[in-house]
């Protein structure tokens, strides 16, 4: 696959006018996101005050995305990323790791503001 996956903190920061990442979104056509980070964000929906207007937008936002489900490659990738990062005493959110993991599987960039996937040796990562 050729594309980009996009972490959950970039949609946010999308979603809150950072005028920065208006571009990013301009081809959907090769964006991708991991049903974790759909669950993210319906998660912090939930959380808001403004539920029912947030679920809807982000909702229907990520099906403008290609979303990717864990199967049996990402649970592969997940295990090896999950010992690499144990070995190294890195550990990271078990959210992260999937996300990490979908990227590998999927061979996609991570756009990410997440520290936390520098140590992550086996995938791609674009910082925004």
């Amino acid at each position: 696959m050729n594309g980009k996956l996009v972490d959950t903190n970039v949609i946010i920061r999308f979603f809150k006018g950072e005028t920065e990442l208006f571009s990013l979104f301009d081809d959907m056509d090769n964006l991708y996101i991991s049903s974790i980070s759909v669950g993210e964000l319906m998660y912090g929906a939930e959380l808001s005050k403004k539920t029912d207007f947030n679920k809807e937008n982000y909702f229907n936002f990520c099906q403008q995305m290609k979303v990717i489900y864990p199967d049996l490659e990402i649970a592969k990738s997940y295990g090896k990323i999950k010992a690499s990062l144990k070995a190294k005493d890195k550990p990271i959110p078990e959210n992260d790791i999937w996300i990490a993991a979908t990227c590998h599987a999927a061979d996609l960039t991570l756009i990410t503001a997440d520290s936390d996937f520098d140590f992550v040796d086996e995938i791609s990562v674009e910082k925004m």
